[in-house]
């Protein structure tokens, strides 16, 4: 029996080792063949996925500027139980209870195809087609997914409804409801005129990474990035199929910096130098985001006041006069907050950081 139980903590111990290596080898599944080995175990020992090595140029020498892959996939979930309540897009209303007018209207849920009312004022479930008619735009995606996926955009126009562009007719846009499950319906968020002639295929959210400084208790900002889409693609985010931008922020000014991520082929790129949209040809760099000062003293009141919470990646929509939060992240892509330089350069992420690690030794203490 001793042996047994021996057995087991020597396993348990190395458990972390193997879950870390799975999620290597996958992670680079695609680029693994293309390194050399001494890079490989390089990259696996110091907890770096490859792409993350070759994008953000990491070296022996500025390696401890970068908070790691692994570290921050075994720090989930950093907002612990909270996680998975401020993932699911259909609690935003409820969590934003006290900012109404910066969340974007909520119609439906659909369960198994079946339209269920949110908004009390809806005396009918038919009411959907109505509903485009008036606004004429929707939005319709999963309440749980990431990156863009499995999202539709809902038209009337020239008096035909359009799904993602596509003309539908009445019957087969309700037979299309019928099928989905899990998902909203919501209004379509109108973006800023400066947004729309940079793309407008796709609503160009903002990406602002919030944290909770462990000294002050109180939010700031590390980092905030522009994402627009390409292609005529309806989605913005960089993980989604295609292509897309992500142009980084001065957080004090609201100017579009020179540095950015481009992914082009399903390729990333990362480019430090003036840009134009690759479609409207529109200037990205230099550009100043209308609002931007007003925004970010909203954006920290909510945060401060979602005290609950301390690391959100929060997506807004800069509208003509004000914004609107489309979803928070409780855990936004990482390499997307270390393109433009190492987040653990910040002496407030090293302390919230070294927080998250005396927490994460203590877990796995606790299950020896």
């Amino acid at each position: 029996m001793k042996n047994i139980l021996q057995l087991v903590k020597s396993f348990i111990s190395i458990y972390p080792e193997l879950e870390w290596f799975r999620e290597f080898r996958r992670a680079n599944k695609e680029t693994i063949q293309s390194q050399g080995i001494r890079k490989q175990i390089w990259a696996f020992r110091k907890g770096f996925y490859l792409e993350t090595i070759n994008l953000c140029g990491i070296t022996n020498e500025n390696a401890h500027e970068y908070l790691s892959d692994r570290a921050y996939l075994e720090f989930h979930p950093i907002n612990n139980e909270y996680s998975k309540i401020i993932d699911n897009k259909l609690f935003l209303p409820f969590l934003l209870k006290d900012y109404p007018e910066i969340v974007p209207k909520y119609f439906y849920l659909i369960e198994k195809g079946r339209l269920i009312n949110i908004d009390s004022k809806l005396s009918d479930k038919n009411e959907l087609l109505l509903i485009c008619k008036e606004r004429f735009s929707l939005a319709i995606k999963p309440y749980s997914s990431t990156m863009g996926e499995g999202f539709y955009k809902l038209e009337w126009k020239n008096d035909q409804f359009l799904l993602n562009s596509k003309p539908i007719e009445e019957p087969e846009l309700i037979s299309f409801i019928k099928t989905l499950d899990g998902y909203i319906i919501t209004e379509y968020i109108g973006q800023n005129k400066y947004a729309a002639e940079i793309n407008q295929s796709s609503v160009n959210t903002i990406r602002i990474i919030c944290v909770r400084d462990t000294l002050t208790k109180k939010f700031f900002i590390q980092s905030s990035n522009h994402r627009f889409g390409v292609e005529g693609k309806f989605v913005d985010n960089m993980g989604a199929k295609g292509g897309g931008i992500a142009a980084y922020i001065d957080i004090s000014t609201g100017k579009i910096k020179n540095i950015a991520c481009i992914k082009e082929n399903g390729k990333l790129i990362k480019i430090n130098k003036v840009i134009k949209h690759p479609d409207s040809k529109k200037q990205v760099t230099g550009l100043i985001i209308p609002n931007w000062s007003r925004t970010i003293e909203k954006v920290l009141e909510v945060m401060n006041h979602l005290s609950f919470l301390k690391y959100v990646g929060l997506d807004i929509v800069i509208t003509e006069n004000e914004f609107k939060v489309i979803e928070i992240n409780s855990l936004p892509t990482l390499l997307g907050i270390q393109f433009e330089e190492g987040i653990l350069k910040d002496d407030r992420m090293r302390r919230f950081f070294s927080e998250l690690t005396k927490q994460t030794n203590a877990y796995y203490e606790n299950r020896k």
